[in-house]
C-alpha cells in the first residue's frame, strides 16, 4: 500500500519567513503611533506654553487691537400710548441713535518689534492713528421720529478700542477746530468692546460736524479698523516685512518689500453692509465688517511640526518598506529588533524637529533633524546589511523621502498632490525592483486540503 502523501512543506516557513516579516513590519508601523502620540502631547504642551506667553505679553503691552470710530451717539425720547386695564397710559422710552460719518479717513503707522517670554516671542507694535470724520448735519437731524424729543446737549462721540490697556500717550480730539477731552468708557452699555467717549453739545453749532482724532496705541499681532464712513479710506504702513491682510476687505493697493509694507483701503457705502443710522442695540453690525493686517511670523513652526506629525506613520511605514525591499533583493536577513531600531530613529526625528525649531526656526531645525536621523540610520544599516553601497543607496532614498516631506509641509496647497505622487512612486518603485522575484518561493501559499 502506497504511503500517504506527505504534507506540503512551506519553504522558509514560520517566524523567519518573509510573509511573517511583512506582517511584523505592519505591526511595528502601527506600534510606532504610540511614541508619536506622546510627541503630539509634548507639542500640545509647548503650544500651550507659547499661548500663555502670548497672553502674558498681551496683558501688559496690549492684545490684538480693533479700532472702531468715531461714532456719534444722540439720545432721544419717544412717547407712546399703551392701554393698561382699559386705561390709556403714556410711556416714555429713552433710545439712542448711532450716526455714522459721511466721510472717514484713517491713517495708521505701526512701529513693530518683538517681545519675549523665555524662548517664546510675540510681534508687538506701537501705532499712531489719525482719524478724520465728517458728519453731515442733514443726516444727524433726520434720524429721529417727528414726535421724538432730542437731547442734543447729551450727544457724545465714541471710539471703540478692543483693548483699552494699550492706549498710551495723548489721545486728542478736535471738534470743528476746537479741542475736546475724551473720557473713559464707550458711553453706552455694550459688553463686546471697550473704548473712549467725549460729550458734545450739538446745540452749539448748525453746520457739519468735523472731527479729528489722534490715538497712540500699543498692541500685538493684529491691527484692524472698521469702515464706518459712507466713504471710508484707510492707510496702514509699517516696517514689518511679512504682513498678512485679513477681514471683510482686502487692500485696494499695497506694496510689500524687505523695508516693510504700505497698504491702502477704499470701502464704499454699498459694500459696507449697514446703514448710516443704527440703534445702539445694533452695534454688532458695525464690528462684523472689520479689516486690517496681521503681523505675521513667516514660519509658524508649531503649525508645521503639527502638520509633519500627520504624515509620520506614513513615513515610518515607507522607511520600513525601503529596508524590507533591500532585504528581499539583497538576500540579507534583518531581525525584528533591527526594524524596531530603524522605526525608533524615524520617530525620534519629530522630537528633534520640535526641540530644534523652538530655538533655531523650522528650516534649520528640519535640516538638522533630517541629517542626524538619516546619518544615524544609514550608519546602522551599513553595519547590519554589511554593505557600504547599500547604505549609500539608503541614504539617497531617505534623503529624497525627507525632502519630499519638507515640500509637503511648506507648500500646503500642493500637499495632497505631492503626497499622492509620493505613494504612487513608492508603489511603482517597489513593483519595479521586485519584478523578477519569485513570490511563490519567497511567500509560498499552502494549498487547500
Amino acid at each position: 500500500m502506497a504511503d500517504a502523501a506527505a504534507p506540503h512543506t512551506v519553504p522558509r516557513a514560520g517566524l523567519r519567513s518573509p510573509a511573517f516579516k511583512l506582517a511584523l513590519i505592519v505591526l511595528l508601523t502601527i506600534l510606532m503611533a504610540v511614541p508619536l502620540f506622546f510627541i503630539q502631547l509634548a507639542l500640545d504642551e509647548r503650544e500651550g506654553r507659547a499661548g500663555e506667553a502670548t497672553q502674558d505679553i498681551a496683558s501688559g503691552w496690549g492684545g490684538t487691537q480693533t479700532v472702531t470710530g468715531p461714532m456719534l451717539f444722540v439720545p432721544y425720547d419717544v412717547t407712546s400710548a399703551e392701554v393698561v386695564n382699559g386705561t390709556q397710559v403714556w410711556t416714555t422710552h429713552r433710545l439712542t441713535a448711532v450716526v455714522m460719518p459721511k466721510q472717514l479717513d484713517i491713517d495708521a503707522a505701526a512701529d513693530t518689534g518683538m517681545r519675549w517670554r523665555g524662548i517664546f516671542g510675540v510681534p508687538v507694535y506701537r501705532s499712531g492713528l489719525k482719524m478724520h470724520a465728517k458728519f453731515d448735519r442733514a443726516t444727524i437731524a433726520s434720524f429721529h421720529p417727528d414726535s421724538a424729543k432730542i437731547h442734543w446737549n447729551e450727544a457724545f462721540v465714541s471710539v471703540a478700542v478692543s483693548d483699552v490697556r494699550g492706549l498710551v500717550g495723548n489721545v486728542t480730539l478736535q471738534v470743528n477746530g476746537h479741542n475736546a477731552a475724551f473720557q473713559p468708557g464707550l458711553g453706552v452699555q455694550y459688553s463686546e468692546t471697550g473704548g473712549i467717549h467725549a460729550p458734545l453739545d450739538l446745540n452749539a453749532g448748525s453746520g457739519d460736524l468735523d472731527l479729528n482724532v489722534a490715538i497712540s496705541l500699543r498692541g500685538s499681532r493684529e491691527l484692524s479698523l472698521s469702515p464706518l464712513g459712507e466713504q471710508t479710506t484707510a492707510h496702514i504702513a509699517s516696517a514689518w516685512p511679512d504682513p498678512s491682510f485679513f477681514g471683510a476687505f482686502l487692500p485696494s493697493d499695497r506694496r510689500i518689500d524687505t523695508k516693510g509694507f504700505d497698504a491702502h483701503w477704499s470701502v464704499p457705502y454699498l459694500a459696507r453692509g449697514f446703514g448710516q443710522i443704527l440703534s445702539s442695540d445694533s452695534l454688532g453690525k458695525v464690528f462684523s465688517m472689520n479689516f486690517g493686517v496681521r503681523f505675521y511670523q513667516s514660519v509658524d513652526f508649531y503649525q508645521l511640526v503639527q502638520r509633519s506629525l500627520k504624515y509620520a506613520v506614513m513615513f515610518v511605514g515607507l522607511a520600513f518598506l525601503v529596508f524590507f525591499i533591500v532585504e528581499l533583493v539583497a538576500g540579507t536577513r534583518l531581525h525584528a529588533a533591527h526594524y524596531a531600531m530603524i522605526g525608533a530613529a524615524q520617530v525620534l526625528f519629530y522630537l528633534l524637529l520640535l526641540s530644534f525649531a523652538e530655538h533655531l526656526g523650522f528650516g534649520i531645525a528640519y535640516l538638522l533633524a533630517m541629517g542626524g536621523t538619516i546619518v544615524m540610520t544609514c550608519l546602522y544599516a551599513s553595519s547590519v546589511l554589511k554593505s557600504r553601497l547599500r547604505a549609500v543607496i539608503l541614504f539617497a532614498i531617505l534623503s529624497l523621502l525627507y525632502s519630499l516631506l519638507y515640500v509637503i509641509l511648506i507648500q500646503e496647497d500642493y500637499a495632497m498632490l505631492v503626497g499622492s505622487l509620493l505613494i504612487f512612486g513608492a508603489l511603482g518603485t517597489t513593483m519595479f525592483v521586485t519584478r523578477r522575484l519569485d513570490w511563490h518561493q519567497i511567500m509560498p501559499v499552502t494549498p487547500a486540503v
